[in-house]
């Protein structure tokens, strides 16, 4: 049987169930309605989340790579080719009270001889002893007043390694024979070639060389000299060529810018034993 409908004031009521039921339904779609918008806004945001590793990384691919500098490359002044260590050439095998003495920093290119380095090529040069290093450093001034047989030590650095060169001070008259002499004449006795180079050099050593060539030397070693007597010996310690002829005592005498050597004998390439030469270098 129908429900029956009433109405008043103008409305129509329907039985409460109805009512109820469709009071339900309202709340049930406003619910879902909220509950739909919830779950959107969730999601969006949720995928706004997700997007920001995406966004932060084409923001970095956006971005122009770093540009990376190209190593430098070595100056080739500072490393000529076939260079084999540094070393301080100096303009002198004498080093005297209040001399000035010329410097030059170099590299050894055997058997190509020897090429200075440019000073950007050095750093950390110091001075030990009594001397003075020059401001563009070209030289070094020796102390007027330097006890002699005082030691000076120069450093400087090539390739980021130490460079040490040592000397020591003579005083303003000592009579050495410190230096590179050639051979002019020999008295007293003959030899096939002559001596043509004969060095002492700082520390008493010393070299003979019958053909120099670069850094070639026939033999070396040390001596003795004593400057009263002039009294003078060799001691041979190595060498390329020793001559098996050597007489290596007598004396030297240094007289008018002329070294002259008595009683003792260099050696020769052909071995025959020599007596009473005298050298003059």
């Amino acid at each position: 049987m129908p429900a029956e409908t009433t109405w008043s004031g103008g409305r129509r009521n329907g039985p409460p169930s109805l009512a109820k039921s469709g009071l339900e339904s309202l709340i049930g779609a406003a619910v879902a309605a909220s509950l739909g918008t919830f779950e959107t806004e969730v999601r969006m945001k949720l995928a706004r989340v997700a997007l920001l590793p995406c966004l932060a990384l084409a923001g970095c691919l956006d971005e122009k790579p770093a540009r990376i500098a190209a190593p430098s490359l070595p100056d080739p002044a500072c490393f000529p080719a076939d260079w084999h260590f540094a070393f301080l050439a100096t303009g002198t095998d004498i080093y005297r009270q209040g001399a000035v003495v010329p410097i030059a920093p170099s590299v050894d290119k055997s058997p190509a001889g020897t090429a200075e380095l440019p000073l950007r090529c050095t750093s950390g040069w110091s001075v030990t002893g009594p001397a003075t290093l020059s401001a563009d450093r070209t030289s070094v001034a020796i102390a007027g007043d330097a006890p002699a047989g005082a030691t000076v030590t120069i450093v400087f650095h090539h390739a980021g390694k130490p460079v040490e060169t040592r000397f020591q001070i003579v005083s303003r008259d000592e009579i050495v024979l410190t230096g590179r002499w050639s051979q002019r004449s020999l008295e007293g006795c003959a030899a096939p070639e002559p001596v043509r180079e004969l060095e002492f050099r700082p520390g008493n050593r010393f070299s003979v060389t019958f053909v120099p060539f670069e850094t070639y030397r026939d033999y070396w070693g040390t001596y003795a000299w004593d400057a009263d007597t002039g009294r003078l010996r060799l001691t041979v310690e190595g060498g390329n060529f020793v001559p098996p002829n050597l007489d290596p005592e007598g004396a030297a005498e240094l007289k008018e810018g002329r070294l002259r050597l008595t009683g003792l004998f260099l050696g020769s390439r052909d071995g025959a034993p020599r007596s009473g030469c005298t050298y003059i270098f």
